[in-house]
């Protein structure tokens, strides 16, 4: 054999070398491009409203939204990475839903809380005409895909009996979604106005890393009396906060009660 053809033969081998690595290579994107997708979605997955039902009349008051859920574990969204098959639930109130799949299921209006129970309890529901809602989300708060949810439409006043809970009629509030977040060790704002006697959700995003922060409301700056006091979470973490606004109009007091120096505001009451 000359030296040319064992040249050739030599030049032939380190082709099919690169090729078949080539081929290896993109097998194995493949497999890992099909591994993440399923780890972003869940099949079978199916969550539906079983009260109260579509078009139905119930007082005004307290409304008590249950679920059925199937082929899905509820747990805490501790901000661990997502595992198919578990996360937890967002309920709305007269809120869109929800479609981005990169993004937290955190509408832009409307009243939104997280929850890991099949049933939700939304205060002081105003007469008229409501849309109530709730989705499976990841644990990181984004939404499953292909989107799992289920909607109802309700009237809200009415003398037929419903699945409500609480006194009925009298109720002055209204759904009120406030953005705040923390970052720095500082509020990103010191002033806060709601309606009097709304159903107030304070849709929290703690940006600090390793740092804790919460969001309470009290009657003065005193801090003796609290009106409200949400859970401490350790960032970087959302929540929801909800709660309902004092019925009287005035300027309250909030804070971070880890914080209780750096971080505060007026809670004002319209």
């Amino acid at each position: 054999m000359t030296r040319l053809e064992r040249l050739l033969i030599l030049t032939l081998a380190i082709g099919c070398v690169a090729l078949l690595s080539g081929v290896v290579a993109q097998e194995g994107n493949a497999t890992n491009q099909t591994a993440n997708q399923t780890a972003n979605q869940t099949t079978g997955v199916n969550v539906t409203i079983t009260s109260p039902e579509e078009g139905a009349s119930i007082p005004a008051g307290n409304v008590t939204v249950e679920v059925n859920l199937t082929n899905f574990t509820l747990v805490e969204p501790t901000g661990q990475p997502n595992a198919p098959g578990e996360g937890h639930l967002h309920y709305y109130l007269d809120a869109p839903i929800p479609t981005n799949a990169s993004a937290p299921a955190i509408p832009e209006t409307g009243g939104y809380v997280i929850s890991t129970n099949l049933s939700y309890t939304w205060e002081n529901v105003t007469p008229g005409e409501h849309n109530l809602s709730v989705q499976v989300v990841h644990n990181d708060h984004t939404p499953l895909i292909p989107l799992v949810y289920d909607m109802v439409n309700v009237t809200v006043g009415g003398n037929a009996t419903g699945n409500v809970t609480g006194t009925a009629g009298n109720a002055t509030g209204n759904a009120t979604v406030v953005g705040l977040s923390a970052q720095n060790i500082a509020f990103n704002v010191s002033t806060i106005t709601v309606p009097a006697g709304a159903n107030v959700t304070v849709n929290f995003d703690n940006e600090d890393s390793g740092v804790p922060h919460n969001f309470a409301v009290y009657t003065d700056s005193s801090a003796s009396q609290n009106i409200f006091k949400g859970e401490i979470i350790t960032g970087p973490a959302t929540t929801a906060y909800n709660f309902t606004a004092p019925a009287d109009p005035g300027t309250y007091f909030f804070r971070c009660d880890v914080h209780p120096e750096q971080m505060t505001g007026d809670f004002v009451v319209e």
